[in-house]
């Protein structure tokens, strides 16, 4: 039986301002390949109201670490209010999206992906065992290194949305 270990749940932050979208996705799917994770997009939703879009993304990138252990970032984004705005760059125009954006991340460590070790009550007894004592010192390197990677990309969202923050409307 696929185990889910939850590191950290519910980590978010809120920006309001000017969004470049196209940008912001670029970003996120490069940072997730230049890391090795695999992208898995689980929706995404663009939805008009009368106050502007609703952009609604699930991201759930992972990384195979082996057979038995993978990494996952859940990424929830909703971008609402979004109305179409020009600002003037260097003398350049520049359409954004200007609006709300809340980012909600999640962290898994994920064991048995693959259903190996829960056909029978024993191999579900030594997989526990396996767990508890053999596999302890390796998952929890893996820990370490999903949280990194977890704060690294929160900060790189973060700083790339602060960078429109200063354009002229």
């Amino acid at each position: 039986m696929t185990e889910y270990r939850n590191l950290t749940f519910g980590e978010s932050f809120s920006y309001k301002g000017l969004i470049d979208v196209k940008g912001l996705y670029r970003l996120i799917d490069k940072w997730f390949k230049e890391h090795g994770y695999d992208k898995f997009e689980k929706w995404n939703f663009e939805e008009v109201y009368e106050d502007g879009k609703q952009i609604t993304l699930k991201l759930h990138p992972y990384k195979k670490i082996s057979d038995y252990v993978k990494i996952e970032i859940r990424i929830n984004a909703v971008l609402s209010k979004l109305k179409e705005t020009t600002i003037n760059q260097d003398g350049v125009k520049i359409t954004l999206m200007k609006g709300n954006a809340k980012f909600t991340f999640d962290t898994f460590v994920v064991t048995d992906y693959e259903g190996h070790w829960s056909g029978t009550p024993f191999y579900f007894f030594l997989k526990t065992l396996m767990d508890k004592f053999i596999y302890k010192s390796y998952t929890d390197r893996y820990e370490e290194t999903l949280i990194s990677d977890k704060d690294k990309i929160r900060r790189e969202i973060k700083s790339f949305l602060n960078m429109t923050r200063f354009g002229e409307v």
